[in-house]
């Protein structure tokens, strides 16, 4: 028995090694391994004849060897850094590495440098160097035999645009830090994505200083080649079609327009600005047709065709797809000098193979994912559809190949994107067809360019006006109603049933193709559908030192109190947006701001500013702000009231006595005072969240007076009335029952020793107290003087810079606690 296509074989068992390893242990594995070589010794073994049982039994070692080789891989990969012991967040060092790619992004200068010797004490290397007379090149040799860390790749940034050369060694010194790794779901994980490219810190240099000029002219000449083309496009192209051309050509995103990255986006065709698979195929094929009408023989023009790709793949970073191109464009040129046939998918086993070997976290990239399962999409689902449709025609056919890579590539979108553009579809249909042209003209126009800037001028003529029709393109589809659809990260189980089905159906319409089945391929997508909230789920949202509390009741109603950051810019964009759409959350009904500080509004502001009426269309909207009823409102307070209504957004004001009822939820206020001036800390809101037998008490940053008034109420010294009737001015003025027995508190003021003392806490008596700061912030929240407040009464404490974000799922008989990290 002939084993078909041994590549994919042997792909899979070394993913299924990388992926074993974060969720088992080593004696799991070695169980997994010797199944995986009775199981399919037996398979393979069973109707061979004799003499290939030899060769088969060889190629099935195989299996166990690429088991362990992805699952140490991993191993090695995940591990930290030794260096991480040494400093939490950042230390002062000195760094000597090679210089491996320089990026100019205008305003500042990133440099990566590999193989690099790290001293965390700047004078440490100095010293050591002083001892010995060292010619210049020899310095850094000299020091990684000395006392010091290793770390393979680090990433610079530096105002400096000085004439580095790649390959020259470089000394920096400055301020070397850790990568930030996510708190919050759906926050951007910037460790993990720096991880994944082996870069283990990144340094914000204060001096640098060549100590080898020694450097590769192979990649140096790439290196100044691509600085022409880019050159040359921005001389010959508007500026914001120069950056699409640049990011399109040579994957350089640094000119690349912000209002165009996100329309790109919005409308699902932001693969484009990538350097695609199928561009890199037409640059490459293009190549060897020329070289074959220049009539050099077919061995040395495959040869010239697969230098030139792989400098180009050089030129260009070598991004994912591009390293996947590369590699399937070399196996077909090889396939045809060596009279083998072309195989797909042994080709694509091939260079996933390269890439996880090189890189085993790959596996969790977005980029890796979208690449691989859009090959698979064209290859398994395109040709039943086509089949099952029967007659056919180009436009037809361009359909049908779109939108069977739009059906496999549909769960990791929305595992690593939350949303998709509902016409992406038709706007590819119209987009992809003219991109090889673009591609072509570009190349053209830049060589051109290199000749005469007025011939590059004369050819770029066409791209531009395509690069314009795009555009066009893309702002109608920004007029279409229910542009956007937000489904949220699915959970990965539901990954795993989608893909279940789908293979299923792709098995049934195998061998005999069955129209009926269609009809299951038109109901998977129901399956990220989310069934209606049944419990309260409060989330204390990790925004630094601010405070955000996220909360959706059994009713699907909305709730953000506060959203603010002083020390997390953007936090708005970065922390509460990508957190509200890993919900599937696209409108928060109710915003609650307790008090005006920037710590509890910032985040705030930017929603609103973003904010649109009707339907989404990829900004979250804001149904109702509720500001606390104070007797003076200065500008800032005005400022507030007038965006809001510029954005339709209805303001409500609230204050001791009102109560947000819902069926089973009742958010009681008990600050501030009706005489309150100010919306100051003294005077803010604080909430009375029940619901069932589970009470809970937000506090904003409540101090002074109004901890004091707060008290009495809960005491009974001071009675909790309604107020007047906020559509008729009826004084009401029934007395309202208030708990004084609270699960959660979300403590005062992040944890200030000037709030929550101990009269308060001996009333409220929480069982989980929770604190939203910074970590090792400047004030030094939380004090210990608060901590040990909480500890004497015996509160257990979550912090959200220890826990990252805390999830509170609440039903009718338990309390289930999350925490993000």
């Amino acid at each position: 028995m002939n084993i078909r296509r041994p590549l994919v074989w042997l792909l899979a068992f070394y993913i299924a090694g990388i992926a074993l390893y974060r969720v088992s242990s080593i004696s799991i594995v070695v169980i997994a391994i010797l199944l995986c070589i009775l199981v399919l010794g037996r398979l393979l073994l069973l109707k061979c004849k004799r003499r290939e049982r030899l060769s088969n039994f060889g190629f099935i070692l195989g299996f166990p060897i690429l088991f362990i080789l992805g699952y140490s891989l991993m191993n090695h990969q995940i591990k930290p850094n030794k260096m991480d012991q040494v400093f939490e967040n950042s230390i002062k060092g000195t760094v000597y590495g090679k210089l491996q790619s320089l990026e100019d992004k205008g305003s500042y200068v990133v440099l990566t440098l590999i193989d690099n010797v790290i001293d965390p004490d700047t004078n440490h290397i100095k010293n050591n160097l002083k001892k010995v007379s060292l010619k210049q090149n020899e310095v850094y040799d000299s020091v990684k035999e000395a006392d010091t860390y290793q770390s393979k790749k680090i990433k610079v940034y530096t105002s400096e645009n000085s004439n580095f050369k790649i390959g020259n060694i470089l000394e920096i010194s400055g301020k070397i830090e850790k990568f930030q790794k996510a708190t919050n779901p759906g926050q951007f994980n910037e460790y993990e994505f720096n991880k994944i490219q082996k870069i283990d810190y990144k340094i914000k240099a204060e001096n640098i200083k060549v100590v080898d000029g020694r450097y590769s002219w192979f990649f140096q000449t790439l290196h100044d080649i691509k600085n022409k083309f880019i050159q040359v496009y921005e001389q010959i192209l508007p500026q914001k079609n120069a950056g699409l051309i640049s990011a399109m050509i040579l994957g350089d995103t640094s000119g690349l327009d912000k209002d165009i990255k996100d329309l790109y986006r919005e409308n699902g065709i932001s693969h484009i600005l990538a350097i695609s698979g199928l561009n890199v195929s037409l640059i490459g094929m293009s190549l060897f047709h020329l070289l074959r009408k220049l009539r050099i023989p077919n061995f040395i023009a495959t040869l010239l065709s697969i230098f030139l790709i792989f400098s180009f793949g050089v030129l260009t970073n070598f991004s994912v797809s591009t390293n996947r191109a590369v590699v399937m464009l070399i196996v077909f040129m090889c396939g045809g000098v060596i009279g083998r046939t072309y195989d797909l998918f042994s080709a694509a086993s091939l260079s996933a193979l390269i890439i996880l070997i090189n890189s085993p976290m790959e596996i969790y990239n977005a980029g890796f994912l979208l690449s691989f399962t859009a090959i698979l999409g064209m290859a398994l689902i395109y040709p039943i559809l086509k089949n099952i449709l029967g007659k056919r025609n180009k436009l037809v056919e361009a359909f049908l190949l779109t939108l069977s890579i739009q059906v496999i590539t549909l769960p990791v979108m929305l595992y690593f994107f939350y949303e998709f553009p509902l016409y992406s579809i038709i706007i590819n249909l119209i987009i992809l067809p003219l991109s090889s042209l673009i591609v072509l003209i570009a190349l053209v126009a830049g060589l051109a360019g290199f000749i005469a800037i007025s011939l590059g001028s004369f050819i770029i003529g066409g791209a531009h006006y395509i690069l314009n029709f795009y555009e066009a393109v893309c702002r109608f589809g920004e007029k279409l109603p229910g542009r956007m659809i937000l489904i949220g990260r699915p959970d990965l189980w539901l990954l795993a049933f989608y893909y279940f089905i789908l293979i299923i159906w792709i098995l049934l319409n195998t061998e005999l193709v069955r129209k009926k089945t269609i009809i299951l391929l038109s109901f998977l997508l129901l399956i990220f559908v989310k069934p209606k909230n049944v419990d309260l789920e409060v989330t204390f949202i990790d925004v630094g030192q601010g405070d955000c509390i996220f909360m959706n009741s059994p009713e699907n109603v909305t709730y953000l109190i506060d959203g603010g950051s002083s020390d997390v810019k953007e936090v708005g964009k970065y922390r509460i947006e990508p957190f509200l759409k890993s919900k599937g959350i696209w409108k928060v009904d109710y915003v609650i701001l307790t008090h005006l500080d920037t710590d509890h509004i910032s985040g705030v502001l930017e929603l609103m500013e973003s904010s649109k009426n009707g339907s989404y269309e990829g900004n979250i909207i804001i149904g109702h702000l509720i500001l606390p009823d104070v007797q003076e409102k200065d500008q800032e307070y005005m400022d507030i009231v007038t965006l809001a209504e510029n954005k339709g957004i209805k303001v409500l004001y609230i204050q001791k006595g009102d109560i947000i009822k819902e069926k089973h939820v009742t958010i009681t206020c008990l600050n501030p005072s009706p005489d309150a001036l100010h919306a100051d800390n003294a005077s803010s809101v604080v909430l009375s969240v029940n619901y069932g037998d589970f009470n809970m008490l937000l506090t904003g940053d409540l101090e002074g007076e109004g901890e004091r008034q707060v008290l009495g109420i809960l005491n009974g010294t001071s009675s909790l009335l309604s107020p007047k009737d906020k559509d008729t001015d009826e004084i009401i003025n029934e007395p309202i029952e208030v708990t004084k027995d609270y699960d959660v508190l979300k403590v005062a003021h992040h944890g200030s020793k000037n709030s929550t003392f101990e009269e308060f806490l001996s009333v409220i008596k929480p069982e989980w107290a929770i604190i939203s700061c910074g970590y090792n912030n400047r004030y030094g929240h939380p004090h210990e003087e608060l901590m040990e407040r909480l500890l004497n009464i015996n509160s257990k404490i979550l912090t959200t810079p220890e826990k990252g974000a805390v999830t509170l799922i609440i039903n009718k008989e338990l309390i289930l606690f999350k925490c993000f990290s």
